[in-house]
Formats: structure tokens, C-alpha cells, sequence
């Protein structure tokens, strides 16, 4: 699933970088956009509708990502218990999972 959720940051990011918008989300949670003057209406129902889509993909990935890291750690949690020497499995996975969220811009 990371490598999902990737690929929506992305087409997130190249969306507001193409066409030159700025995309603010408030603390409801609701996302605005900034548009340039001489972006017709049209144009921007377009890029408000794709950049709502992916946005929600983005956030229900990312929501099932974060569950699953949760549910995981609990395991791991209950097998280092019994095997001392046990290794995550899932740091690395938690810090790439973080650093998209910081690449998630607005």
C-alpha cells in the first residue's frame, strides 16, 4: 500500500505544481485552492475535482496504512516478548510512511 499511497502524493503534488495553485486545508479539514487570475472556471472545477479525488485516496490509504501499522505492532510487541532477539519488521516501513505524510504538501 505504500507504494499507492506514493504514487496519489505524487499525482497530488504534480496537479498543484503544474498548474500553479496553492492548496490550503483548513482545521476542519476542509482544502481550498488559490488559483491564478487567468485560470478559466472550467479549468479549476477540473483541477478542484481531481485534486478532491486524490486527496480522499491519499487520506483513506493513509488512514488503513496507519491501522495496519498499529494492528502490527501489537504483534511484534507480543513476539518480542517471547523472542528477545526479534528484529522489527516494520521500522523502516513506519519512517517511509512518515516521510511521504511530510511530502503530502498543504
Amino acid at each position: 500500500m505504500l507504494p499507492q499511497l506514493a504514487g496519489f502524493i505524487e499525482q497530488f503534488n504534480n496537479l498543484v505544481s503544474q498548474h500553479g495553485v496553492n492548496v490550503v486545508t483548513d482545521a476542519q479539514g476542509n482544502m481550498s485552492m488559490d488559483v491564478p487570475a487567468s485560470m478559466s472556471e472550467t479549468t479549476y472545477n477540473n483541477i478542484s475535482n481531481r485534486l478532491g479525488i486524490v486527496d480522499r485516496l491519499i487520506n483513506n490509504h493513509g488512514s488503513s496504512i496507519n491501522d495496519l501499522f498499529q494492528k502490527g505492532l501489537i504483534i511484534e510487541d507480543e513476539i518480542k516478548q517471547t523472542d528477545h532477539n526479534y528484529t522489527s519488521q516494520l521500522t523502516n516501513h513506519i519512517e517511509k510512511f512518515k516521510k511521504l505524510n511530510a511530502s503530502y504538501k498543504h
